[in-house]
């Protein structure tokens, strides 16, 4: 079998920070505690070759890697998320960072997901440096390396604007836990069920990223109440609606309620697509796919 040139889709932040807290399930609905890092990946340190990793991102992933005994594998089908199973462990693939440096992964354990993400395996992943092999998404507060998921496709596909999506039959991500994109995944909005363009306007909510264009307007731990068109995610908190989401960012905001960029930034996107409507985050009949809503 031949070995597709890798390339890891994860967009990140310079470093693996406590920006996004864990998620919070009341009932049916879902209170998202949101943050800005898309997938929450750092580097620190240097790769066998002597290439510096700090400040650097991964442009993508492939879907071929290497096996524990050094036997091809490649990624599971378009229908599941890429990596299932705990047989991935020990298995080595290969990427390339914004900087231009190859960089070796390792999958080091795997834990099968819980209900209603059983299908979804977190992976403990490492990548190797001159001084050994450091986690790919750091340590979490009990000093234990934090899991990523997977999901097929790229983010950044549109230059300059980090929080785009696209399809990609040869690149997958990985996303840590607790992070935007992880967040969506575990929220239900899964593309491999048909749920691409829930999942886009989950990550543009969840930043507050209310023009599309891949920048945050939002403070890390702003607690949201999040429904959408499609049932995953049910209204059930009275709480005062912010805006209407779709892949392309805000296609309203409430002219009647607190907005993010009001309350914690005190600052104006500066777009014109964020429409003000008294009625806004009222319905899904205008195209929104995702309404959230702040705490009254």
């Amino acid at each position: 079998m031949t070995r597709a040139a890798l390339y890891l889709a994860v967009m990140c932040s310079a470093c693996v920070a406590a920006d996004d807290s864990s998620v919070t399930v009341t009932s049916q609905e879902m209170i998202s505690l949101n943050g800005t890092s898309l997938t929450g990946v750092t580097f620190l340190g240097t790769t066998p070759s002597g290439g510096a990793l700090n400040s650097s991102t991964l442009l993508g992933v492939s879907t071929s890697g290497n096996a524990q005994t050094g036997a091809a594998i490649t990624t599971g089908p378009s229908t599941a998320p890429p990596w299932t199973g705990a047989a991935l462990v020990g298995s080595t693939w290969s990427a390339v960072s914004t900087n231009n440096v190859m960089v070796k992964l390792r999958v080091d354990s795997a834990q099968v997901g819980s209900a209603p993400n059983t299908e979804l395996w977190a992976y403990g992943v490492s990548y190797q440096t001159t001084s050994g092999w450091q986690p790919l998404c750091g340590l979490d507060a009990a000093n234990q390396p934090i899991k990523a998921v997977t999901v097929g496709g790229a983010w950044g596909a549109v230059t300059g604007d980090t929080a785009s999506y696209a399809t990609n039959a040869n690149r997958f991500t990985l996303a840590c836990r607790t992070k935007t994109v992880a967040k969506c995944l575990e929220l239900g909005y899964k593309p491999y069920k048909g749920y691409i363009g829930q999942m886009v306007a989950c990550v543009r909510m969840l930043r507050a990223d209310y023009c599309g264009t891949g920048v945050a307007h939002t403070v890390d731990g702003t607690s949201l109440n999040i429904y959408d068109n499609v049932g995953i995610q049910l209204d059930t908190a009275a709480w005062a609606p912010e805006a209407e989401w779709t892949a392309s960012g805000a296609r309203c905001v409430n002219s009647n309620n607190a907005l993010r960029y009001e309350m914690v930034r005190a600052k104006d996107p500066g777009c014109t697509k964020p429409q003000q409507s008294a009625t806004c985050g009222t319905t899904f009949a205008n195209g929104a796919l995702i309404i959230d809503e702040l705490a009254n």
